[in-house]
């Protein structure tokens, strides 16, 4: 078995390989980071050689993980999760700052940081954030640490105390309205847009569940009905959705307008709100999903009831 260079491993080249793991695309671990594009390939280059491994196949829709990134995934989350503990026991040190770790959507993950931070120096609040993606662990860090503050979609919000009683489960909102996202030139553009058209192209589900095997009311909508579908691939990060989307003949199906409200005559797709009788036929047998808040039962601190209360304004305006 090759010997580590542990020396030569830094804290950062971790963080990036664990965000590239959870997002596929360099360009929002860019983002997301806010570390620039060519640090993120050196960072890149440099766990290649220590690792000795390529870790990720460039694809056009973005960089995906092998299995050998996927055995050094959970590890490396475990370390980068536990470096966060420094920046939280500095905070404690202060009787003002705090610091909060926030889990969003990975298709709206990218809208929230930016507002935040603005509403943070407005009202001269002495916050720290650092804002991540949503994964099927998150729930387990929201329930230990009661200065996470988790925002996803599901079903059900019973399922989330299914998994623990004591958190805390806010319903943000109730999506009643789907959009069809597909290349410009996608062929069915050009006939009838239906669920059973929908359902006859390779379909890209956007949806983590809390159970990897959740299915979206989509899904749900084509087994109940015996509808055949093929489902191609999950892709949770907007970026490398829109990079894969842009140049195949697959679609897919998203519950946020913010998603929607991204896409302008240059970027090379097409979306459209899927019509009320579609939508209805769907939730008739099939519930609709739902955006939750969840927090840890002891979050209730000045600062922790300011967030939840951004969070909930710049939701209302994004769906």
């Amino acid at each position: 078995m090759r010997q580590i260079d542990l020396d030569k491993l830094d804290l950062l080249t971790l963080t990036i390989l664990v965000s590239l793991y959870e997002n596929k695309s360099a360009t929002h671990v860019s983002r997301i980071l806010d570390v620039p594009a060519s640090k993120i390939s050196r960072c890149l280059q440099t766990a290649r050689s220590i690792f000795g491994d390529e870790l990720f196949i460039r694809r056009k829709y973005g960089l995906v993980p092998n299995d050998f990134a996927g055995k050094i995934y959970p590890i490396a989350k475990e370390i980068v999760d536990c470096s966060k503990n420094f920046n939280r026991m500095n905070s404690t040190e202060s009787s003002h700052s705090r610091y909060f770790e926030l889990v969003l959507p990975g298709m709206i993950a990218y809208a929230y940081p930016r507002a935040l931070m603005q509403a943070i120096k407005s009202h001269h609040k002495d916050i720290h954030i650092n804002v991540s993606n949503w994964n099927s662990h998150s729930l387990e860090n929201v329930a230990n640490d009661p200065n996470s503050i988790v925002t996803f979609c599901c079903k059900n919000p019973e399922e989330i105390l299914c998994f623990n009683q004591n958190l805390q489960i806010e319903i943000l909102a109730t999506f009643s309205q789907l959009y069809l996202i597909s290349c410009k030139n996608h062929p069915i553009l050009k006939q009838e847009i239906n669920l059973e058209s929908i359902a006859s192209y390779p379909y890209i589900n956007t949806f983590i569940g809390i159970q990897a095997a959740t299915l979206n009311p989509f899904q749900e909508y084509c087994r109940i009905k015996d509808l055949p579908l093929h489902n191609e691939m999950t892709i949770t990060g907007v970026s490398s959705l829109f990079d894969y989307l842009s140049d195949c003949k697959s679609l897919a199906l998203t519950p946020y307008k913010a998603v929607y409200d991204m896409l302008d005559e240059d970027s090379g797709l097409h979306a459209c709100q899927l019509s009320e009788c579609e939508v209805n036929r769907i939730f008739e047998v099939a519930e609709p999903l739902k955006l939750v808040l969840v927090t840890h039962p002891n979050a209730e601190n000045e600062d922790a009831t300011w967030l939840k209360q951004q969070i909930r304004e710049l939701t209302h305006e994004l769906v």
